[in-house]
């Protein structure tokens, strides 16, 4: 049985090559080109992983983690960016005790990397 996956990614072709691998190895996939759309997304999922850009036109995915990681605490949250300073901002948040866990890619992240990040935590939720 598959992960219920969230994608949210503001590149067309990158999220068209995620999802495409994504459900080739039999996961539920809905993806977002904006926080906007993920928003109305989450109202209507219970997604098991929640893959988030940093940097998307209608704000940043650190900042969507914070205020919606609580409303999914069975989720597991990973955010990407293909901007170094981004990456490390991303990881100076996790310092802060009051954020939920999540882990931080430098992009483009292999999807094989993907594949490994949502087998290992589904046999750590199970």
């Amino acid at each position: 049985m598959g992960a219920q996956i969230l994608v949210i990614e503001d590149d067309a072709d990158l999220r068209a090559e995620m999802m495409d691998f994504l459900e080739r190895r039999l996961n539920t996939v809905r993806a977002c080109e904006t926080l906007a759309e993920a928003e109305e997304v989450l109202k209507e999922m219970r997604p098991d992983v929640v893959m988030s850009d940093i940097n998307l036109p209608d704000g940043d995915g650190a900042s969507f983690c914070m205020a919606h990681a609580g409303n999914h605490t069975q989720a597991k949250w990973l955010l990407m960016s293909g901007n170094q300073e981004l990456v490390r901002h991303g990881n100076m948040l996790r310092s802060v005790a009051e954020t939920p866990p999540y882990a931080v890619l430098d992009k483009p992240v292999p999807l094989r990397l993907l594949d490994n990040f949502i087998r290992s935590w589904m046999n750590r939720a199970r």
